[in-house]
């Protein structure tokens, strides 16, 4: 299913037909602004009126979703069926999945509540300064993890969240000197890597868990230098020792994995 190709493509067939948005529209039962969605990429078809969209287009179900015309001969009725329904079931499994996204969302957002009365009711009757630090540790994390439930993107928009808000949050607490900045900068680098190499490497675990577990080392020796723990003796005896750690996590999850698989067939 190429979902950028898919609007571009109802809007050429739209105008090859000589049709409007609001006559497509009519003919399939929703509104023009349903359609000026589609065409743009802000939404797709219901999966309900696939069927009825492409005969209006004179197109077949798979070259809708493909995004367009295929000079192969046409689709068998069965194979296009088949197709129907293997997009209904990619799409129910989606939209469960935002369900689960949306109560996990709104359990989170009733416990941070929950836990920011309380704080506050405690900082009320008692002016302790924990309080106030409880307070911003739940804004903080409430803020981090909203992208992460009900954004398109969840992973980027909580990193950009983090990166951009971790240094303020941190001095809240009083960390004022260069090297918690220095901290910061270079910690957020990193996880920036990370989701880059996981991102350009999907398809190749091995690379990636290579790369990450060398990005790993070197974050943890650049806050070492940074905090001054030690000489570059010291640090790299530290660096070795945690990607040391780090294979031997990555072998017990090998191996694990490799029970699991043989205890399955």
């Amino acid at each position: 299913m190429e979902e950028n190709r898919i609007g571009p493509f109802i809007r050429d067939r739209r105008l090859q037909l000589e049709m409007t948005q609001q006559q497509l529209a009519d003919k399939l039962g929703v509104t023009d602004k349903a359609v000026s969605k589609w065409e743009r990429g802000v939404s797709y078809p219901d999966i309900t009126i696939l069927r009825e969209l492409s005969d209006t287009l004179e197109v077949s179900v798979a070259e809708l979703l493909a995004g367009e015309r295929d000079q192969t001969p046409p689709v068998p009725p069965k194979v296009e069926d088949v197709v129907v329904d293997a997009v209904a079931y990619a799409e129910t499994a989606r939209r469960k999945n935002d369900r689960w996204r949306w109560w996990t969302f709104v359990v989170l957002t009733i416990c941070c509540l929950t836990g920011a009365l309380v704080c506050f009711i405690f900082y009320c009757i008692t002016r302790r300064p924990w309080t106030v630090n409880a307070l911003r540790s739940i804004a903080f994390g409430w803020a981090v993890c909203y992208p992460l439930l009900r954004t398109e993107r969840p992973v980027r928009n909580a990193l950009i969240i983090a990166s951009v808000g971790v240094y303020p949050f941190i001095r809240t607490f009083g960390a004022y000197r260069a090297w918690h900045l220095g901290i910061v900068v270079v910690s957020a680098a990193c996880a920036w890597m990370v989701y880059w190499t996981v991102w350009r490497y999907r398809r190749s675990h091995l690379k990636a868990t290579v790369l990450i577990l060398l990005l790993g080392g070197l974050l943890h020796g650049s806050i070492n230098l940074l905090i001054g723990h030690g000489g570059w003796g010291e640090v790299f005896a530290m660096v070795a020792f945690t990607l040391a750690l780090d294979v031997l996590c990555l072998v017990a999850a090998w191996a694990l994995e490799r029970i699991s698989a043989l205890r399955n067939q």
